[in-house]
This record gives C-alpha cells, structure tokens and sequence, in this order.
C-alpha cells in the first residue's frame, strides 16, 4: 500500500510540473505574437548619381577640362541653353520610393549665378503671322516691343524637376547669358525624403519627418 500511494504521487507531480511548462511555454508564444513589426524608412542610402558629361544625350554633353571640371562654352550674348540630367537613387541604385510620394520625387535647383533685367529693356520681340485674303499671300506684321515694367532679378537655372518614375531621372535647364563668360556656376540639388514610419499590414504610416539629400557640381562659363 505505502508503494502504491509513493507511485501516485510522483504521477501526480509529474502531471503538475508538465502543466507548470506547457503554461510557460505557451506565454512565451503569446508574447512573441503579440510584439509588433514596423517598416521604418529614413532615407538611408539615397544618393544623386549625374550622367556622364551631365547629359543623357552624348549630343549635348559637356566635355571635361585637363583638371577635372567641366565646362560650357557660352556662343551668345543672350541666354545660352543647356540641359543637366541624372538620377536619384536609393541604396540599391534603384528608383527612391516613399510612402508620401510614391515613385516620382521633386527636386529643388539652385545656382549661384543671376542677371538684373531693368526696367523698360526689352523682353521679347513678337511677330504676327496671318494669311491675307485680298492678297492671297502670308504677311508678317511686328507688333510693339514687349517691354519689362521693373527691375527684375532672373535666375539662371530651373527651380524644380520630377524624376521619372520609372528611370528616377531628373533634368533642369541652365541659361548663364554671355556677358558671364570667366565665372563658375555652381548647381545646387536638394531632395527632402519623408521619413516613415508603418506597422506591417496596416495601411497606415506614422511622419518621421524629412532628411534632405544634398549635392552639388561646378561648370566653368567659357
């Protein structure tokens, strides 16, 4: 009877202490469901990538001196005309993707280099085209100057730019006029990345705030 009774008891214990660790081992598996996964983004790794001789089109592309820098030679008095492009790209030199904006990002442009236009210089020159009947011939007419009513600071380069969505190319146009021949212009870019914040699943992100990606490159005005 006493080893009957000593038998019954260690089962007993043993049934209790299996419990004891089953209860455990299953909070432990309750804990590890109930932590939360987010997807944080902050910008990491973006980077602006410039296409060789700042342009996508080898007709335009602007040659390098012996030192390095390239250069842009200026053939008119006026405006001269020059497209810059390149890319904005992620850490996997992929397209940059934000959850405010999807896949097209904007740039801002800046330079270093202005023009005072004054007031009463003319702006532009305008022509009038039009088919005279009684003649039966095109006549060209020049209507009055387009004159400018103040002083007015105009920049040399484009403000912004949208990169593709699919290339994440970027372009802007600068227009140094010739009287700037000897300087150095110096293009700013910027891009402001939304930081995020979102819990998998959910469709719903958290504002982190912006980091601002930063770059810059040099043409000499020949």
């Amino acid at each position: 009877m006493m080893k009957q009774l000593i038998f019954c008891g260690l089962v007993i214990f043993t049934f209790c202490s299996c419990n004891l660790f089953n209860e455990e081992d299953t909070e432990e598996k309750l804990n590890v469901i109930v932590k939360e996964v987010y997807v944080i983004d902050e910008g990491k790794g973006i980077h602006f990538v410039f296409d060789p001789g700042l342009n996508d089109d080898p007709a335009y592309v602007l040659p390098k001196d012996s030192k390095g820098q390239y250069y842009f030679t200026l053939t008119k008095e006026g405006q001269n005309i020059q497209r810059i492009s390149g890319r904005l790209l992620d850490s996997n030199n992929k397209v940059v993707f934000s959850k405010a904006n999807g896949a097209k990002q904007s740039i801002v442009f800046k330079n270093n280099l202005f023009w005072w236009i004054l007031k009463g210089e003319t702006v532009a020159n305008i022509t009038k085209t039009y088919f005279n009947p009684f003649l039966g011939a095109i006549q060209y007419v020049n209507l009055p100057p387009l004159l400018n009513w103040k002083d007015e600071l105009v920049p040399t380069i484009n403000s912004t730019s949208i990169t593709d969505d699919k290339t994440g190319q970027f372009s802007v146009v600068i227009a140094p006029i010739g009287s700037m021949k000897g300087e150095t212009m110096t293009i700013y870019l910027k891009y402001s990345h939304p930081m995020t914040k979102q819990k998998v699943g959910s469709l719903f992100f958290t504002d982190l705030g912006t980091k601002e990606i930063i770059d810059s490159v040099k043409i000499k005005l020949l």
